[in-house]
């Protein structure tokens, strides 16, 4: 299970956040709408879902909810005749510019994704910048610090997850509609959503994607040219959407989700972030399941001769409550770059530019010590 976001407003640099109602308005959704038990389904079922505010939008040549019957948010819909197929192209074409598959991409990646802003912001936030402020004009920098202001309220309440819940509906929701439309093939879409799929498999919840989808819209809105009296007046209807979503036991309110096969890592992708910023030299390591995998912090490293003919470090973390047996199973561990164990456990930082033959031992207070080191056998 990932670990919970701990937000310490106290340690960020850059934060200066917005004073509005917005925040506690979303927060309201999980004390409304507790998650209900989480329920296995498969992915076709899955992607439907996360299209559920499409469904409750009428587009032309798409059936809506009432006329879909009661499988209109677990179903990827197809127009009906030929003149809704004309009828949901035109809408398209005209309303975005899409086209095709490329336009599509297009329109989505230009126009729709806002959780790269909330990536640059925390960016700062967390004191690694991603630029140099210096690099925008004075126009550009007050553009940058007001919208990064606030989307700063948000932060305590989404942490790392940002506004990715927006962008990932957005996006599905015109995905599904040239589908729908025929100007995607079935092979097209899982291409263009397995993305969209990978990202939203890192919630843990509806209740949760939904909380971050609604604080991308009120940052959508702002963004856009809305003031802050603007944004508050709107964010009732995404409220309504979403809680209508999340009380439908045919939607949200089923708790149906969708676990990725494989390994399901303590920090999913979605989530790292670059803290490793000046390695020089390779940057793979070997790490164990207990670290990557159960969330453990590191309890014992060491660095040995790099395996020749790959991009690695030498370096090799371990929870250090791992028996023999554990360790000898090559399924318990796996291959990461450094920076990915950085995020795991921050501690190893100043350790990593340690030599050849160096080993590191957490102690019973938390700190790492160097000990001897004796390669293992091969």
């Amino acid at each position: 299970m990932r670990r919970p976001f701990e937000a310490d407003p106290s340690a960020l640099r850059d934060f200066h956040p917005v004073q509005t109602p917005l925040p506690a308005l979303a927060q309201t959704l999980t004390q409304n709408y507790p998650p209900p038990p989480g329920t296995p389904c498969s992915r076709e079922t899955f992607l439907a879902l996360l299209c559920g505010i499409s469904v409750l939008r009428k587009t032309p040549g798409i059936p809506g909810p009432s006329e879909a019957g009661p499988n209109a948010f677990t179903t990827l819909p197809q127009c009906a005749s030929e003149a809704d197929v004309a009828a949901c192209r035109t809408h398209l074409k005209t309303m975005f510019g899409i086209t095709d598959k490329e336009s599509l991409r297009d329109f989505c990646n230009r126009e729709i994704r806002v959780h790269e802003n909330y990536l640059d912001f925390e960016s700062f936030w967390e004191n690694r910048p991603a630029f140099a402020l210096e690099e925008l004009n004075e126009g550009g920098r007050a553009w940058f610090c007001r919208t990064r202001d606030f989307a700063a309220q948000f932060y305590p309440l989404l942490g790392r997850h940002g506004f990715l819940g927006w962008d990932i509906s957005e996006c599905m929701g015109h995905l599904r509609a040239a589908y729908a439309c025929g100007l995607l093939q079935r092979e097209e879409l899982d291409d263009l959503a397995g993305f969209w799929l990978q990202q939203a498999a890192t919630f843990e919840n509806w209740t949760e994607y939904a909380l971050s989808l609604v604080c991308g819209a009120f940052y959508w809105d702002f963004r856009h040219g809305a003031d802050n009296a603007q944004v508050e007046r709107d964010a009732a209807l995404w409220m309504n959407l979403t809680g209508m979503l999340l009380s439908k036991e045919s939607a949200w309110g089923s708790g149906l989700w969708y676990t990725p096969p494989g390994k399901q890592y303590a920090i999913p992708a979605a989530d790292i972030r670059p803290l490793l910023c000046d390695w020089e030299g390779p940057a793979g390591c070997i790490a164990s399941d207990r670290i990557t995998v159960d969330g453990c912090r590191v309890g014992w490293c060491y660095r040995e001769t790099p395996s020749e003919n790959y991009p690695d470090s030498g370096w090799r973390f371990f929870a250090g409550d791992e028996s023999s047996e554990y360790t000898n199973d090559p399924d318990h561990a796996g291959i990461y770059a450094l920076n990915t164990i950085c995020n795991s456990d921050p501690d190893i930082l100043p350790l990593l530019r340690a030599p050849v033959g160096a080993a590191f031992c957490r102690d019973s207070k938390g700190v790492f010590r160097q000990e001897r080191f004796t390669p293992p056998e091969d």
